[in-house]
């Protein structure tokens, strides 16, 4: 495994981390793999995403692999959606990020996966009635306690991220060492133009959906895709219809068609398949310190590690072909000194 340093933080995150937001039943047999020891643990379970059990289930597996503790990289987030089923209370728990749900959330979160501390927790979605201030200091508060050692950021505007660093720094508080969002070869806007005035000055990015829920690793280049694929079957919480509204938009259309043929033919002309290429992709972005994949069993976990020695060839006649498939890179800003927009930072690092 290749490992990076999380933005201009201290801390070596493994290039490929395991998330594990709709598999939290096969979660166990996927970790307790003894290959995988050195991947990294994103755990996105608090208060959501099937009531915890992601977690309760991935501390049962990390005391049966027996890991060091300090051995691995183990992260956690907040999310301040409204919870579904009716599970839980919905006061001060549904559509917040206040510090009664911060600093009780992280309390339930330990104890369920049965650990001391987590090294990250990530807020996520901002909360637009909360203020910046109450939230900088909940989390604050979590890492003077002993109970993370990071703390950061997902799915927040830039501009609240900058706002937090001003407040933490007024303050002399701990900053948000890194942003969470979805980036591959479809969602590309966010890293490469959203987030640049953030990134370019150190703030670091683990991303979500590096394969596009599944879109970008050949099994819909037929256009619909197997019978259980995520596009066809609901997955807990994540209903298909939903998939469908964020990942699949475009799995009809002939274009699209096109360029999934044409980078599967790449992968193979490369000696690899087009999940490798995907996540090599990314990773190919610098800014990118790891992505988050999910599994459904040991062999996809390995059919994406795999990616890693793809990403160790990687170079700019590999980045151009992949470019003139895709196609849509985001327009960048224009430097009124040179009338020419300013560079991707993609195309730099």
């Amino acid at each position: 495994m290749e490992y990076q340093r999380l933005g201009n933080s201290g801390l070596l995150v493994s290039r490929i981390s395991f998330g594990n937001m709709i598999n939290c039943q096969e979660q166990r047999l996927i970790i307790e793999y003894r290959n995988y020891k050195d991947i990294g643990i994103f755990s996105k379970i608090i208060l959501s995403y099937e009531a915890g059990l992601c977690e309760i289930q991935l501390g049962k597996s990390l005391k049966i692999l027996g890991i060091q503790r300090e051995k691995i990289v183990v992260a956690t987030k907040f999310i301040n959606y409204e919870l579904r089923n009716g599970k839980g209370n919905p006061v001060n728990r549904s559509m917040t990020t206040n510090r009664k749900h911060i600093l009780e959330g992280i309390d339930e979160s330990l104890k369920r996966l049965d650990l001391d501390y987590v090294d990250i927790v990530f807020v996520h979605a901002f909360d637009q009635d909360t203020s910046i201030q109450e939230v900088c200091l909940a989390f604050n508060q979590i890492i003077e306690d002993g109970k993370a050692f990071y703390w950061a950021t997902s799915n927040w505007p830039v501009e609240r991220i900058q706002e937090a660093f001003s407040f933490c720094d007024s303050r002399k508080l701990i900053r948000p060492i890194a942003e969470q969002c979805k980036y591959n070869q479809i969602s590309r806007k966010t890293v490469e133009k959203t987030l640049v005035p953030v990134v370019e000055k150190g703030y670091g990015l683990t991303v979500y959906s590096p394969l596009g829920g599944g879109f970008l690793t050949g099994k819909y280049n037929d256009g619909k895709g197997p019978e259980d694929a995520r596009a066809n079957r609901d997955y807990g919480e994540l209903t298909k219809e939903f998939s469908r509204s964020i990942y699949f938009k475009d799995i009809d259309s002939p274009q699209m068609q096109d360029k999934l043929h044409k980078l599967e033919q790449l992968a193979k002309e490369l000696g690899f398949n087009q999940t490798q290429l995907a996540l090599a992709w990314v990773l190919g972005n610098k800014d990118v310190s790891s992505a988050i994949i999910g599994a459904k069993n040991p062999q996809q976990v390995i059919d994406c590690v795999k990616s890693i020695e793809l990403l160790k060839i990687w170079n700019n006649q590999l980045e151009d072909k992949v470019e003139k498939i895709l196609n849509n890179a985001p327009t960048q800003d224009l430097d009124y000194r040179t009338m020419v927009n300013v560079k991707n930072r993609r195309a730099t690092n």
